[in-house]
């Protein structure tokens, strides 16, 4: 049985870690309902007249609101194309074995490895070649192409760690290899799914070289936009405020809607019986 004491420590350290974390989130939500001249102001202001200026400013007088619609088609498409393409590779790892299955595997996870700012530019010449650069999709494919490893690394531990009698029990249903994987091992990967996704997303989301270089006016992402409230007579913080939280919003959203599955895909495996 645990102390009273160590009950009450384990919850004052819980709530500092939360202190700690939420501080700074909270500090740009201030920010960005708070003047220019809140801003500069020589000491912090935690208490302040509220504006929401910043807000209308950015995203209608500087149209700044299409960049979030970018910004989404991007992050949840590359995610989509990132499970629909890592999701059955990581299924052949888990359950097949064939020569050099290891060194492919290796060779998926190497890919994450490599700087971006080596890969960026030969991407943005095929990329060119093909006419696809200032286009959403050009930022898609580059995301999808590094968000693909990491959803057959996470993928296959899941996959892994549903018995392989699963598999003889459906086939012997009259279930196919594809029809057992489809109807019976993705539902029960759904956690698993979750978590990847919601890492895919939020790497997509974030990701800014690749947005930066393949894309300049048109199809520019939230990330890409920051830097231009970076001025001659200096930076616009309430804006970048702003569109700091507009930012986090969908990335939020859609780990609440999938916190069911995300938190049993973050312990999945973790006991076994």
């Amino acid at each position: 049985m645990i102390s009273r004491g160590w009950k009450m420590a384990m919850v004052a350290t819980l709530i500092a870690i939360l202190i700690l974390f939420l501080t700074p989130y909270l500090w740009i939500v201030m920010t960005s309902f708070k003047t220019r001249l809140d801003i500069l102001s020589d000491a912090p202001l935690w208490f302040f007249t509220p504006t929401s200026e910043n807000y209308p400013t950015i995203f209608i007088d500087k149209n700044y609101l299409p960049l979030v619609w970018n910004s989404m088609i991007v992050a949840s498409f590359s995610t989509i194309l990132s499970l629909a393409f890592g999701t059955p590779a990581a299924y052949v790892f888990a359950r097949y074995d064939f020569p050099g299955k290891e060194d492919l595997f290796f060779f998926f996870l190497t890919t994450r490895m490599a700087p971006p700012i080596s890969i960026v530019v030969p991407m943005f010449l095929l990329f060119s070649v093909l006419g696809l650069t200032d286009k959403p999709i050009a930022v898609i494919l580059a995301h999808t192409t590094f968000n693909v490893s990491l959803v057959v690394w996470m993928m296959r531990g899941f996959f892994a760690d549903i018995p392989r009698e699963i598999d003889e029990a459906a086939m012997m249903d009259g279930h196919t290899r594809g029809g057992t994987f489809l109807r019976v091992l993705l539902p029960l990967a759904a956690p698993g799914l979750a978590a990847t996704a919601v890492l895919c997303f939020i790497l997509s989301w974030n990701e800014f070289l690749y947005a930066f270089i393949l894309v300049a006016f048109e199809g520019r992402t939230l990330t890409v936009g920051i830097p231009g409230l970076v001025t001659p007579h200096g930076t616009l913080w309430g804006q970048v405020a702003a569109v700091a939280v507009v930012a986090t919003l969908p990335i939020i959203f859609f780990t609440f809607l999938v916190q069911k599955h995300l938190v049993r895909g973050l312990t999945f495996g973790a006991v076994k019986g």
